[in-house]
């Protein structure tokens, strides 16, 4: 399947947070041929990258590399042969887009702790003027999990005229106090460790005692139900809750999303004032 690997520079940036960076660089890559009317925005998890699938294509074996590669290919779930698939690394990420590890060009140093901080608005603000960059108004669908399925939501609040189907996968509309206190704690586990040095971790002196673990550990529990999690582990049947979970957004069911073809009964189109849905196959 043809598959291109490129950075694209923007220009100045606005994050939500009102600061400013002037040159914001964005990795991607696309799998597929474009028609006009069959862009699948993919958008990553958290520790993800860009690239989504073709194994093989790098040496190194980091989980960012092919992390979707039994999604996304020609006769997969997200078939290339049929879909122009995008995935871009959002800003702050490590593989390839502006983030701390950027040199700042007021000072040639790395941003480090100053890089501004980043939410999934501005991810999503910064995958639609890359889309404009390569002249795409108009998605069929985006496609994401964990903290990529936000992603997802986000564009259906922002975006709604510009996407005809959305696909967010284990995720959730907002994160409940007990979710935000573990992320806390997973945070508190990295900057104090004494590798952290403030945010200006080097080469070869990363915070080995706070990441991966305990920090990934703690974060592993919030992504799973806690009804179900650790229940064969501790040789105890699962607990079956009565109701939906309070983490569940009112007026938004949750059920299991089984995977197959991404494509539906409902052809493709082009025209961009119609809702968005989301589906699940």
């Amino acid at each position: 399947m043809p598959v291109d690997h490129e950075t694209v520079s923007l220009g100045a940036f606005e994050f939500q947070c009102g600061e400013t960076i002037p040159d914001l660089e964005l990795a991607y890559e696309t799998y597929g041929e474009f028609e006009g009317d069959n862009a699948v925005l993919v958008c990553h998890a958290l520790t993800g990258s860009a690239h989504v699938a073709s194994q093989g294509r790098f040496e190194d074996s980091d989980q960012a590399y092919a992390w979707w590669d039994d999604i996304v290919g020609p006769g997969k779930a997200i078939d290339t042969t049929e879909y122009f698939v995008v995935c871009v690394n959002v800003p702050g990420s490590c593989y390839g887009s502006s983030g701390p590890p950027s040199t700042n060009p007021e000072t040639g140093d790395p941003y480090g702790p100053e890089f501004p901080p980043v939410t999934v608005a501005d991810w999503t603000e910064a995958q639609r003027a890359l889309l404009d960059e390569l002249g795409i108004p108009h998605l069929y669908a985006v496609v994401g999990g964990s903290v990529g399925g936000m992603n997802v939501l986000e564009w259906a609040k922002r975006h709604p005229d510009h996407v005809e189907k959305l696909v967010p996968i284990a995720a959730a509309g907002r994160l409940d106090p007990q979710c935000l206190a573990l992320d806390g704690i997973a945070r508190r586990a990295i900057t104090t460790d004494p590798n952290w040095n403030g945010g200006t971790t080097t080469m070869g002196t990363t915070p080995t005692r706070g990441w991966p673990w305990p920090a990934r550990s703690v974060t592993s529990c919030t992504s799973r139900n806690p009804a179900w999690s650790g229940a064969s582990a501790a040789g105890r049947p699962p607990g079956r809750p009565s109701g939906p979970s309070r983490s569940t957004p009112p007026g938004v069911s949750s059920r299991t999303v089984t995977w197959s073809r991404i494509s539906t009964t409902t052809p493709r189109s082009s025209s961009s004032g119609s809702t968005p849905t989301a589906t699940s196959t």
